[in-house]
């Protein structure tokens, strides 16, 4: 079968799009959760063979294995995962185990047509977001721009991503805008803890600008690969932020399987972004080809 459905793409897309729509209207219904969360799986299944070319069977030894079995379990269920999913919320869940003023600050919290139309930052530029989705943003720099970009946050409020992914820690959040201010052009570098039960394992540096990047292990070891896009080696001006950075990280990824843990940092400070339960759905391309087996290696790996 997964040979068929590679050769078929038309069979594919329209077998996941069935699933997909079947899953999500059971699972307004909560008598028959149950039955929706076979056919998330089922469909899960299918996103791995059309995405991954192979079945997540291994899930012990393969990274996107894994974060798929994670996609499917209950953990995703839970009131702490559903928290730090909501983009506003989860700037408490920093400030909790953290302190106060460690996260990218928060200008505001929209959740109405009319509260969108009413708001204007105090200042430009700013960051805008829907706190109940990913991979949606702009950069908003005037006045002008703000009531151009009205239409696009006001449709924000009426999307439901979890319609779209069926990752259930997005099921019924909110549906709300957040404004940050831009963030310091300083904080040249971004990047990704990914940490398995609380134990940061892998490190993703990108220079935000250039996006150059690089992969680290937690003892400053280049790791020579890249999630999503080529990896860019490039050498880092100061270690001085690595190690407060892996102690956050660790704090923030207590209690939960996996946590990538976002971070924006000049080599010196450190400003958290977003804590992410599941890295690019669960079917992550890596570079160099097989980079995967090079990360799940260091991933799965025993402490020393």
């Amino acid at each position: 079968m997964l040979i068929t459905l590679r050769d078929n793409p038309a069979l594919s897309a329209a077998l996941r799009s069935t699933l997909r729509r079947l899953a999500y209207r059971l699972w307004q219904l909560p008598p028959l959760r149950g039955l929706a969360l076979q056919l998330i799986r089922a469909h899960t299944r299918l996103e791995a063979a059309h995405w991954l070319g192979r079945w997540p069977d291994r899930p012990e030894e393969l990274f996107n294995d894994y974060l798929l079995r994670l996609k499917v379990s209950t953990e995703l269920d839970t009131p702490l995962r559903r928290r730090i999913t909501d983009k506003a919320l989860s700037k408490e869940v920093i400030a909790e185990r953290l302190g106060p003023g460690r996260a990218v600050p928060t200008l505001a919290v929209l959740d109405t047509p009319q509260a969108v139309a009413e708001y204007r930052p105090p200042v430009y530029p700013v960051a805008v977001k829907p706190t109940h989705s990913t991979a949606r943003l702009l950069r908003i720099g005037s006045e002008a721009e703000w009531i151009a970009a009205e239409p696009t946050l006001v449709g924000w409020l009426h999307h439901d991503y979890f319609r779209q992914s069926l990752e259930r820690n997005y099921a019924g959040l909110a549906h709300r805008v957040i404004v940050e201010p831009w963030l310091d052009e300083a904080l040249a570098l971004e990047g990704s803890v990914h940490c398995r039960d609380g134990v940061p394992k892998v490190v993703s540096i990108v220079q935000r600008y250039t996006k150059a990047r690089q992969s680290y292990l937690p003892d400053r070891s280049p790791l020579g690969v890249s999630l999503v896009f080529p990896l860019i080696e490039f050498q880092l001006e100061s270690w001085e932020f690595f190690d407060p950075l892996m102690a956050d990280a660790a704090r923030l990824a207590q209690g939960f399987s996996y946590l990538r843990v976002d971070f924006y940092t000049d080599c010196h400070r450190i400003v958290f972004g977003e804590l992410t339960t599941i890295t690019a759905a669960g079917v992550t391309t890596f570079h160099p080809a097989n980079g995967e087996e090079i990360f799940s290696r260091v991933f799965f790996a025993s402490p020393p």
